[in-house]
């Protein structure tokens, strides 16, 4: 009896020390796009000359997926060290792309969709920590879902290039992307969880960290994303 009660504790200090580290990388690369976005929007040549070059936007573009790809093929087996960099300047690349939104939205409307972004990521993963009910089913009905929803919103951004924009259309993508990310971050949060609980156990517990804390801020920033762009209807 004493040392299952002894157990549950120490499963207790594995979960909430490798989810603070998820957090903090996490918040640091957060950190590191707002602070790059902002620079960029600051320099008005070198920003003219990201929007101007189509090329150099798509360049940084696949350079975003390359890196993307190669953490969640390889995370495990790189060192935990180099997979943080890695993170951290895909971080830093998003910014640079990002930074065209303060050409789009005033700097208050950035700020509070900022706050509202925060909340309601804040609030979704403690349902995903807190919740009981095992959502690992729930995983494939998600994923499926964004399959869904990137072909549709291709599908959207193509027929706009060519016909002119589906405005209810766009409206209604942008919308259930919110619900879905939502859902996404309540259940990574849970996986999350779970990975905590045996990472002593696990090899390379380093790449989990960096691979936790790149689900999390993808489901942040797609949030910010959907959330800012709705706040303009």
């Amino acid at each position: 009896m004493s040392r299952a009660a002894a157990v549950a504790p120490a499963a207790g200090v594995r979960m909430n020390t490798f989810l603070a580290k998820v957090y903090l990388l996490m918040f640091v690369g957060l950190a590191i796009t707002g602070f790059v976005s902002y620079w960029v929007s600051t320099n008005l040549q070198f920003q003219f000359r990201l929007i101007s070059s189509p090329w150099l936007g798509f360049g940084l573009f696949i350079i975003q997926i390359l890196v993307v790809v190669v953490l969640s093929a390889r995370v495990m087996t790189m060192p935990s060290g180099g997979a943080a960099l890695l993170f951290l300047f895909y971080a830093a690349l998003t910014g640079l792309t990002l930074s065209s939104i303060f050409l789009l939205y005033s700097q208050d409307q950035i700020y509070s969709v900022f706050f509202i972004t925060s909340a309601t990521f804040l609030v979704s993963g403690l349902v995903g920590l807190v919740i009981k009910k095992d959502m690992s089913g729930a995983g494939y009905f998600l994923f499926m879902l964004l399959t869904g929803w990137i072909l549709a919103w291709l599908a959207s951004w193509l027929f706009s290039l060519f016909f002119g924009p589906m405005t209810n259309l766009n409206w209604a993508i942008n919308y259930i992307g919110i619900a879905l990310f939502v859902g996404l971050t309540a259940w990574d949060h849970q996986q999350l969880k779970k990975i905590g609980q045996q990472v002593d156990h696990t090899p390379a517990s380093g790449g989990l960290v960096v691979i936790g804390a790149l689900k999390l801020y993808l489901d942040y920033i797609n949030l910010f994303l959907l959330i800012l762009r709705a706040s303009n209807r």
